[in-house]
């Protein structure tokens, strides 16, 4: 067993096995739920070779491993012996508990419902954009714009965007408890193509038992969907209430397809795409309006809303700008962000004299560079202080010359070095300058690191 001399350092610190009620962990944390925690040595859990940090989240210590923590969860279990628990989305539990923290709070269920519905798709829309990018590269090696090949690849590279409503509306469906079924119904019928051959034909406004409404096409919205599918699942579990049990399976799908749908093309439908549309403009008029102090302050402020998991929040407008225009101005800024923390981590590596210290924030700074901060976060910067300042003045740097440039993202993912490829678009420029970007975030937090310095001791 690899990792065994690390889970029993990790046991003999949190009070053994028996204090352990749940084990689970996420991309980059064991995450333990304790019976008392009391009884956690957290002093003592943090000098252990191979923990980067330690996290306290009430009844819930998180352990930061780092990429490797799948390993550590697997030997942990079998030595152990608790029961498997599935991996958890990175921030959406915190948010969660915060909610139970704080019930009635409208802003952190809000955050909480965002993470659950878009979470889940992003790997697939991460997937598409580097399918979309691959296929702009092999037009500038020669591959025919018009010819089979490349039709079936852009097929495959749009066919997520066209049909994003059918994705929002599983997940939403699962998130707000409804027969997801059911759901995908009501989006079919909203994603008609009856609808489309209207609006073809110049048709903008349709009725409904005499109230009119407006015609809309909803292939690539984004609000939309969620929102109806939220109003669908309530009145889901209303008929639900009043309908006898041997007659649920046929009533209950029947009249909240009857009730819901009609509903959803004239007023949630509409209203929601026209929010949509609004916001998705908003940003880009703050980033083209806003220069460099756009990029200044959301590079900024970037990795302080990734510690209050409040960063989901923008996730919506990331992908109704990238599925409206075709690009975002957000992702550059954000990504700058994330390189800082991996040049604040660098510098911690250069500036300590602790070999522990060293072997984290080198791990931390590799982490951080693929896109994968947390480690970076809470194992080395957060935990020092001065390097978590310093990596917000880098990613405030580094935003600030995004914005300039008017740099953008035309795919979805973590923004990186190594994910390059979301920033390939029209014009060839755009890539590099995001990378001179990500590179000026690195070095200055790196060097203010160095400058400014650190309490090792804390």
């Amino acid at each position: 067993m690899k990792n065994k001399q690390l889970v029993e350092n990790i046991l003999k610190h949190v009070g053994g096995t028996a204090n352990i009620a749940t084990a689970a962990h996420c991309m980059t944390r064991l995450r333990l739920n304790l019976k008392d925690t009391s009884l956690v040595d957290e002093a003592a859990l943090n000098q252990v070779d191979g923990v980067m940090g330690v996290v306290n989240k009430g009844k819930q210590t998180q352990i930061v491993i780092g990429t490797d923590v799948a390993n550590v969860y697997k030997d942990f279990i079998e030595l152990t012996g608790l029961s498997e628990e599935a991996a958890v989305e990175e921030n959406l539990d915190d948010v969660k508990s915060d909610l139970k923290k704080k019930k009635g709070n409208l802003l952190t269920g809000f955050f909480e419902t965002i993470a659950g519905i878009f979470n889940p798709i992003v790997p697939a829309l991460a997937g598409a954009g580097l399918v979309r990018a691959i296929l702009t590269i092999a037009v500038v090696f020669g591959l025919d714009s018009s010819g089979n090949t490349y039709f079936v690849i852009n097929t495959i590279a749009n066919g997520i965007f066209t049909f994003l409503p059918f994705l929002l509306a599983a997940s939403a469906a699962k998130q707000f408890k409804m027969n997801q079924f059911v759901a995908l119904t009501i989006c079919a019928a909203m994603m008609s193509g009856s609808w489309a051959g209207l609006i073809a034909e110049g048709t903008t406004t349709f009725s409904f038992l005499a109230i009119p409404f407006t015609v809309v096409n909803y292939s690539s919205s984004v609000l939309p969907m969620v929102f109806a599918i939220w109003f669908a699942s309530w009145v889901e579990r209303m008929i639900d209430k009043f309908i006898p049990g041997a007659l649920k399976i046929i009533l209950v799908p029947c009249l909240t397809m009857l009730i819901a749908t009609p509903i959803a093309l004239m007023t949630i439908g509409p209203v929601a795409n026209w929010v949509g549309l609004q916001l998705a403009a908003v940003v880009t008029v703050l980033f083209e309006k806003g220069g460099v102090f756009a990029g200044l302050i959301y590079g900024g402020i970037y990795s302080a809303m990734v510690v209050l998991g409040i960063h989901h929040g923008m996730v919506p407008v990331l992908v109704q700008g990238i599925t409206t225009q075709g690009f975002n101005y957000i992702s550059p800024a954000s990504g700058s962000a994330n390189m800082a923390q991996a040049g604040a981590a660098f510098g911690v590596w250069l500036k300590s004299k602790n070999p522990k210290t060293k072997t984290i924030a080198a791990s931390a700074t590799i982490a951080a560079v693929t896109g994968v901060t947390e480690p970076a976060i809470y194992g080395i910067n957060f935990k020092f202080k001065k390097p978590f300042m310093a990596a917000a003045i880098g990613g405030a740097c580094g935003g600030a010359f995004a914005s300039f440039f008017a740099l953008k993202a035309y795919a979805m993912g973590g923004p990186s070095f190594l994910n390059f490829a979301m920033f390939i678009g029209d014009n060839p420029s755009n890539v590099w300058l995001v990378m001179a970007a990500f590179a000026i975030s690195f070095i200055v937090s790196a060097v203010l690191t160095v400058v400014f310095g650190f309490d090792e001791n804390r």
